[in-house]
């Protein structure tokens, strides 16, 4: 029975947190949406941008401390992202280049569509349950009326929507005396609790999980947990991107090949070979080697074996000679 009782509130209050989630995402979504957006007055829209990013800070801290609350989690507040003042040039720089402020917005616009799925999700638990109890008799709608018209070019018809609590029937009824049409559904059938059970069921099935994936936002982009992992993915392809820009001087190569008392083995290597090894040196392929020396890839691929034995760079395992 306890255990129950323990998930009973827990589920409250993992729909607690989904219905606050919306409106909290609302007003930061409409912040960020603000501090990115372009203004004419091009000064107080970097103003802006910049208290944006470090406003950041405060609402990961807020969104910590309210997921702490509702879902019982211990995620860690992380203090002083930036270490230098707003009002500097290396405070502007520390706060455009800073992981965590970029992450807590990405954070913003996740949590932003997941409440818009969690608000409908909850509403349409809401409302299957709403319809298991009027269609069981828990709850007994009072009986009402009410007339529409309905205008197509010139002709007009009249009609009226009917609820009548005591046999649970809805009535919609259209047309004149002459011409008329009746469509009769009764809330009591096994459909409307077929449909009303599925509704809570999916609910009930799907929203801890939206509740789990939300915790692991906040705790990846706000607490720090996937700070690591991306930090390194970014310095990969910042290297990767340096190392596709390096570029090595035709000229430079080929001053370094004529000095032999740099390395004693290249005195050993033909002209030609020591054209192909510039050539490599230069970063040029076998296609680009043959094309540049108006050879076959045959021939390049036996005179750089030819290269690469001679200044004893034997084959290994974990290294590409």
């Amino acid at each position: 029975m306890k255990n129950i009782l323990r998930a009973l509130k827990q589920r409250v209050r993992e729909i607690a947190y989904l219905l606050v989630s919306l409106p909290v995402s609302v007003v930061l979504f409409a912040l960020v949406i603000l501090g990115l957006s372009n203004g004419a007055f091009v000064p107080l829209a970097i103003l802006i941008f910049l208290f944006l990013l470090t406003a950041m800070e405060k609402v990961a801290a807020f969104e910590i401390g309210r997921a702490n609350r509702f879902l019982g989690t211990h995620f860690q507040v992380v203090p002083n992202w930036f270490k230098n003042p707003f009002f500097s040039w290396s405070g502007a720089k520390e706060r455009v280049t800073s992981l965590r402020s970029w992450m807590a917005i990405a954070y913003v616009f996740v949590v932003f569509g997941w409440s818009i799925f969690s608000f409908a999700l909850i509403s349409f638990g809401i409302a299957g349950l709403i319809v298991i109890l009027v269609a069981t008799g828990v709850i007994v709608l009072s009986t009402f009326t009410r007339t529409f018209n309905l205008v197509d070019g010139g002709d007009k018809f009249e009609g009226s929507l009917s609820f009548f609590g005591a046999s649970g029937d809805l009535r919609l009824e259209f047309g004149d005396g002459r011409d008329s049409g009746v469509l009769v559904y009764n809330v009591d059938s096994w459909w409307s609790i077929a449909v009303g059970a599925v509704l809570v069921v999916l609910a009930l099935w799907v929203f801890p999980r939206n509740v789990r994936s939300m915790a692991e936002m906040v705790e990846g982009l706000l607490s720090g947990g996937f700070y690591p992992s991306l930090e390194a993915r970014i310095k990969r392809l910042y290297d990767k991107k340096a190392f596709s820009n390096l570029t090595v001087d035709g000229r430079v190569v080929r001053e370094a090949m004529a000095d032999e008392v740099a390395r004693p083995e290249l005195a050993d290597l033909s002209p030609r070979e020591r054209e192909i090894l510039a050539l490599m040196a230069e970063g040029k392929s076998n296609a680009g080697i043959a094309k540049a020396l108006y050879i076959t890839e045959g021939s390049v691929e036996k005179h750089i074996s030819s290269i690469l034995s001679k200044l004893g760079l034997t084959v290994e395992v974990e290294n590409h000679r």
